[in-house]
C-alpha cells in the first residue's frame, strides 16, 4: 500500500504534536511522517528559565536539566527525522528544499517553524547579551551566572534582564528565588547579586489584567527583583547597558549607563527569514495567511500553524505561544486524517482569551484559568499540571511519567516557598 508522505517542517510544539497525534490516529499505517529541523530535539521551552537558573552551584544537575527539557526527535518509531535547515518549499512539485540542496518530496506539508528572537537592532545585543530561546542558550546563561556567583568580590554583581514579558519575568523571579535560597544556605553573601528587570511598559506582564499585574509586581518586589519600568534598552556593552527613560510613551534622548555583569534579553520574537522567502500570501505583520482549516490560502495541501500562522478571517492574531501551537496541532492532525479518508475538514475556532499561568519563583505563580484570576500556590500547582498535560499528550505513558517526575524533582531544587 502506498503511504501518504507527510513532511513536517519544524519539530517544536506544533510540529511535534502533529506528528505524535497522527501516529496515534486511525491512519497511522497509511502515512510516512518526516520531521525536518536543524535541532535534534523538541525543546519544552517553558522550562528553559529553570534550566538557566536551577541549582546554579550544582554542576551535576546539567545533564538532568537537559533530559527533563529536551525530547529527542529521532527516538520515535514511525517518525523519520532529518536534521537540516530548509531553504524553501516548492508547492508546485511538492518538495521541501533543504539548505544542503537536497529535496524531500511530500504529499502533505505542515509548516511549523515557530519564531526567532527579535533584538530590534539594539547595538551590542548580539555581541554582549544572551537570549533565552534554546537549551544551548539556557546552559550558556547557567554557566555564566554560576561563574559570576562563585567569583569573589566586594562589589555587588548585577544581572540585567531586558523584557518583562512571560519569559523575562519568569526567569527574573526564578533566578532571584534561587539566589535567596543560596543566601539562606550560606553559599553566597547576602544581597551579593542584584537582578534588575527592565521594560518599556509601566508594569511587568502586560498580557495580564491590572489586578494580576499588581499581584505579580508585589511578588517580584518581595523577592527582591529591582524593577526598572518605563525604561528601554538602548545598547549593551561588555560590562554595562545603556537605558533610556520613557515618558508618556516617548524615549528620552539621554542614555543612562548602568554597570552590568551579564545581560539576558527577552525582548520579543519575529518571523524566521524562511517565512519571508516563501511566496505565500501574508499578513502585513509577516505571518502566513491560512484559512479556517489552517491551510495556506493558495495550496490546500500545505498547513501552517503556531507562530507563523494568521487566520485570514480572524478578527485578531492568535498569541505566539506554545498553548496556541498545541491547540492548532489538534486541528491540523484531524484535517490530515480527513484529507486522507476523504471526510470534511474541521475548522479552527479562535479564542477571545487564552488561559495563562506565569511562574514567579518558588512555589508561586499568577495568571488566569477558565477565566478566573488565580495566584500563589494554587496557580503554581495548576502551572505544573499544564506542564504534565503536554508531556502526556505527546509521549508514551511511561516516558511522560518519567519526564514529569524528573522535572519536578530536578526543578524542585529551586522551589522554596
Amino acid at each position: 500500500m502506498t503511504q501518504t508522505r507527510i513532511v513536517i517542517v519544524g519539530g517544536g510544539f506544533g510540529g511535534f504534536s502533529v506528528a505524535r497525534r497522527l501516529l496515534r490516529s486511525s491512519i497511522s499505517n497509511r502515512i510516512a511522517v518526516t520531521i525536518v529541523d536543524p535541532s535534534s530535539a523538541s525543546v519544552y521551552t517553558p522550562w528553559l528559565y529553570e534550566v538557566a537558573s536551577g541549582g546554579l552551584l550544582e554542576d551535576s544537575l546539567r545533564a538532568d536539566l537537559v533530559r527533563a527539557t529536551d525530547i529527542l526527535l529521532d527516538q520515535f518509531s514511525g517518525i523519520r527525522f532529518r536534521k537540516c535547515a530548509i531553504q524553501s518549499v516548492d508547492p508546485v512539485v511538492r518538495n521541501v528544499i533543504c539548505a544542503d540542496g537536497s529535496a524531500i518530496p511530500y504529499d502533505i506539508c505542515v509548516f511549523a517553524v515557530g519564531s526567532v528572537s527579535n533584538n530590534f537592532g539594539i547595538p551590542g545585543v548580539k555581541q554582549f547579551a544572551t537570549d533565552l530561546k534554546r537549551t544551548s542558550d539556557a546552559l550558556m546563561i547557567r554557566t555564566e551566572l554560576s561563574n559570576i556567583i562563585q567569583s569573589s568580590s566586594t562589589k555587588t554583581k548585577r544581572i540585567v534582564i531586558a523584557g518583562a514579558g512571560a519569559s523575562g519575568t519568569e526567569f527574573a523571579a526564578e533566578l532571584v528565588a534561587t539566589i535567596r535560597a543560596l543566601e539562606k544556605r550560606g553559599a553566597i553573601a547576602h544581597r551579593f547579586v542584584e537582578v534588575m528587570l527592565i521594560d518599556s511598559a509601566d508594569t511587568p506582564l502586560q498580557m495580564l489584567s491590572p489586578f494580576l499585574r499588581k499581584k505579580a509586581q508585589a511578588r517580584l518586589r518581595d523577592l527582591g527583583v529591582v524593577l526598572r519600568m518605563n525604561t528601554a534598552l538602548a545598547n549593551v556593552a561588555e560590562h554595562s547597558v545603556g537605558l533610556k527613560r520613557i515618558v508618556k510613551g516617548i524615549p528620552s534622548e539621554k542614555i543612562e549607563t548602568v554597570s552590568c555583569d551579564y545581560c539576558v534579553t527577552a525582548l520579543g520574537v519575529k518571523m524566521p527569514e524562511i517565512v519571508a522567502l516563501l511566496l505565500f500570501e501574508k499578513h502585513p505583520k509577516g505571518r502566513i495567511l491560512v484559512d479556517d482549516a489552517l491551510r495556506v490560502l493558495e495550496y490546500r495541501d500545505i498547513f501552517v500553524l503556531g507562530d507563523a500562522a494568521f487566520v485570514n478571517n480572524g478578527k485578531y492574531p492568535d498569541p505566539q505561544t506554545a498553548q496556541v501551537a498545541v491547540e492548532q496541532s489538534i486541528v491540523v492532525a484531524k484535517n490530515i486524517v480527513a484529507m486522507i479518508t476523504k471526510r470534511p475538514v474541521v475548522l479552527y475556532r479562535q479564542r477571545k482569551a487564552w488561559d495563562i499561568l506565569i511562574a514567579l519563583g518558588g512555589k508561586h505563580a499568577v495568571g488566569k484559568a477558565f477565566g478566573v484570576p488565580i495566584w500563589g500556590y494554587t496557580a503554581y500547582i495548576l502551572r505544573r499540571l499544564v506542564d504534565a498535560r503536554y508531556f502526556f499528550s505527546v509521549l508514551p505513558l511511561w516516558s511522560a511519567c518519567v519526564r514529569v517526575v524528573k522535572g519536578v524533582a530536578v526543578y524542585g531544587k529551586n522551589e522554596t516557598p
